[in-house]
């Protein structure tokens, strides 16, 4: 199955790893600056239309003799002037403003590096699926005639607006691929440009002409409307006809599939900056131009159909074999298992997984009750698919990632405080919700943190008191985080009223309703809340339980002040808690309080995702990097962690915690009930030497499939050893290919930053 890369793809993939980080589409940047006096008095909606057909007018069309798919932007490394101007640019759009003016203009936003380079009044949240089966079954012509027919349905002329702009974008990147048609023409590619005519208007006819309106259709919605970090959602499922039919007719064959995909695969490379988007400590990250210099695409692949038949085909297996092929950061292939799927598909997972590909499993045995009980319906329920760091997604039925990352120890300091916040005691008077404008935007729970007033600990004589306590504290701040978010929700309806963004011309319902998604288009509206720190509360939860109900070595009082002293004068007593038993070792006295803080997290979650309510809530166990970042607002914890360190990440134990092998950690991680989460990562880093060979191969295969039948909810992995990494840290250029995975996206470990490094040469090294 498995095959050699050409030495043409190769050096493509080489001349992308060189490519200076300062590369940038300015034309977007000079264009941008041109429109916006232009269409500055027309509605919201008809200025977007406008400024999308400007733009796409005036970038240029180069064609490279390497494609074989059309279709990209030209970049340079701007003049330090032109780099000052576009700077400058961006601050006249946002600086000095007010949370409470960027909610009016933008609603929410993912990072103040994520708002910096779009304009207001040209906008996309991006994280989301479109609708790539009427795309590819109807072409743009679908979406054209799905407008006309609500232009007659409607009469208000605010919705009219809606429409106007959507028709204005879908015609002006028809217009784009028609000037694509004649560059094709004018390079001496005559059935290129006749396909692009085509595919100007009509649907796809052929594989290569479906790969190529979904990359040319990409092109304009992520480079330049600004809409990333696209999940492409079955793609071996809505593209088999083609391939059997090309295949068939032989004029397609396995291998000429293979290298159209690889040329697919790799330009969702080409168009990214060489950075890391999370490495907040490099320039190449805080001072680029681009849009989406770092947005990852997602792919989903294989996974229960229906009808309750298995969705692997021989297309799923061609796709895993191309991320195999390139081992490059993008697309993020995410396949689904299920319970009998295919032998031979799940061992080449397991071998592509095992060579540091860009694959990760999900479990659809437990993914689908979880959505299910978050109130999504059949047909749809099957399927759903992920973009971002691991949040779902039911493609073209909902919009853009709308979260919140809830800090899962916040609860348990609050319980032992009586609500207060150790690091900032005494600020509980708060007006008017726990959650502030800026966390309820960016969705990132920061700062200090206050809860009720539950009892004293000295009024705690049982595990179960502490645990009551607990419950009420997240209880409480997931019903303040409901009132904040209600309130924005319809400031929203208000403000938001007609504004049209790329995303919402390729998705169901908000044409028919001329709707916008966030205002009510699509069938399902969700915020993720993502619980982060389990490992670290479940630990801290044992220790408490150790050392104060059966010991009884001391009170509750006292260990809290030992907390609150950050362990000033107890240092043996911190060594003795971080040698007790830890979360990851396959332990049920520890494991039991991981899925206990699990079901508390999901309790609390779906108690305020009962009424009638625009947006629902999917609960994940998820940190993405962020779980340094909580980690600074959290005091002392009883498992001997100190004040503002770190928290455990994602789905995993505690750093270092997790000694008694890959075995015992996938056992204790199995332990929490997934059927009631809606995603999230369990990273895993693997000796080499462990999974060598073909037998290696074999073993990982029966490793995984073992942990997923066992109830386990999704896995990805690095197959690297410590001297490697440390290696490419002293020699990078030596080391540039070598792609990690580091929570739900994967990076060239060479562009991260010093921190993300360390933090990934720090996840435990597993042996089997």
């Amino acid at each position: 199955m498995y095959s050699p890369v050409s030495d043409k793809v190769l050096h493509r993939i080489d001349q992308y790893l060189q490519k200076s980080s300062k590369y940038t589409f300015y034309d977007r940047i000079e264009l941008l600056e041109e429109s916006e006096p232009l269409f500055r008095d027309d509605p919201y909606a008809v200025r977007y239309g406008k400024t999308l057909a400007y733009l796409l007018r005036g970038i240029s069309t180069p064609i490279s003799p390497e494609d074989m798919l059309i279709g990209q932007v030209a970049e340079r490394i701007p003049t330090e002037a032109e780099w000052q101007h576009a700077e400058n640019m961006y601050r006249s759009w946002w600086a000095g403003k007010s949370d409470e003016e960027l909610q009016r203009e933008v609603l929410w936003f993912y990072s103040d590096g994520w708002l910096r380079c779009r304009p207001p009044w040209f906008y996309s949240f991006g994280h989301l699926a479109l609708d790539w089966v009427v795309l590819i079954k109807e072409g743009l012509a679908g979406f054209h005639r799905r407008i006309e027919e609500s232009r007659a349905t409607h009469t208000d002329a605010e919705r009219l607006q809606v429409l106007e702009g959507a028709a204005l974008s879908h015609q002006a990147i028809s217009a784009y691929i028609l000037r694509y048609a004649d560059a094709a023409e004018a390079a001496g590619r005559g059935q290129d440009a006749d396909s692009l005519r085509h595919l100007s208007r009509g649907a796809p006819r052929t594989f290569r002409e479906a790969l190529q309106l979904l990359w040319l259709v990409t092109l304009v919605v992520q480079k330049v409307s600004g809409c990333g970090v696209l999940n492409y959602s079955r793609m071996d499922q809505y593209l088999l006809s083609l391939y059997r039919q090309d295949v068939s007719r032989g004029t397609l064959s396995q291998e000429e599939a293979r290298a159209l995909l690889q040329d697919f695969y790799l330009k969702n490379n080409e168009i990214m900056a060489n950075t890391d988007h999370m490495s907040l400590d490099t320039t190449s990250t805080t001072q680029t131009l681009e849009v989406t210099f770092d947005d990852p695409n997602y792919i989903i692949l294989g996974g229960l159909l229906s009808d309750g038949s298995s969705g692997v085909n021989e297309l799923s297996y061609l796709m895993v074999q191309v991320a195999h092929d390139l081992k490059l950061k993008n697309p993020f292939v995410v396949v689904r298992y299920h319970d009998g799927i295919e032998d031979g598909f799940l061992r080449a997972v397991a071998h592509a997984m095992r060579d540091n590909a860009t694959v990760i499993l999900y479990n659809d045995d437990r993914m689908i009750p979880a959505l299910r009980a978050c109130h999504i319906e059949e047909p749809e329920l099957y399927d759903y698919g992920f973009f971002g760091c691991n949040d779902p997604i039911i493609p073209a039925e909902e919009g853009g990632l709308r979260q919140l990352w809830l800090n899962l120890v916040r609860p348990l300091e609050l319980a032992l405080n009586q609500g207060d916040c150790p690091l900032a005691p005494g600020g509980q008077n708060r007006d008017p919700h726990v959650f502030p404008l800026r966390d309820r935007m960016t969705g990132l729970m920061t700062g200090n943190y206050y809860g009720i007033k539950t009892p004293p600990l000295a009024d705690m004589n049982s595990m179960e008191d502490v645990l009551a306590a607990y419950r009420a504290q997240i209880n409480y701040l997931m019903q303040e985080y409901r009132l904040g978010i209600e309130g924005d929700i319809r400031l929203e309806q208000e403000v938001n009223a007609g504004r049209l963004r790329i995303e919402d011309c390729f998705l169901q319902g908000t044409i028919r309703d001329a709707i916008t998604w966030n205002n009510g288009g699509t069938k399902y509206h969700h915020f993720v809340v993502q619980g982060t720190g389990i490992g670290t509360v479940a630990d801290a939860l044992h220790a408490i339980d150790t050392l104060v109900f059966q010991e009884k070595s001391m009170t509750l009082n006292q260990l809290n002040q030992i907390l609150l002293d950050n362990w000033e004068g107890h240092e043996a007593l911190r060594q003795r808690v971080r040698r007790l038993p830890k979360y990851g070792n396959d332990i049920d006295a520890v494991d039991q309080y991981v899925a206990w803080a699990s079901d508390a997290f999901v309790d609390a979650v779906a108690q305020q995702d009962q009424g009638k309510y625009l947006y629902g809530f999917y609960p994940t166990l998820s940190s993405d990097r962020d779980f340094t970042t909580m980690g600074k607002d959290v005091g002392a914890t009883a498992d001997g962690r100190r004040q503002r360190d770190p928290i455990s990440e994602n789905q995993s134990p505690a750093e270092g915690a997790d000694i008694s092998g890959v075995t015992a950690l996938l056992n204790s991680v199995a332990k929490i009930r997934f059927e009631r989460i809606a995603g999230g990562p369990l990273n895993l880093r693997l000796y080499p030497s462990a999974v060598s060979g073909e037998q290696g191969i074999d073993i990982l295969t029966a490793l995984l499939k073992t942990y997923l039948q066992k109830g386990g909810l999704q896995v990805q992995m690095n197959v690297v050893d410590h001297q490697t990494l440390r290696a490419a840290q002293k020699e990078p250029d030596k080391y540039r290919s070598l792609c990690v995975r580091v929570t739900g996206y994967s990076a060239f470990f060479t562009q991260m930053g010093p921190k993300a490094q360390e933090e990934l040469i720090r996840r435990t090294e597993q042996a089997l």
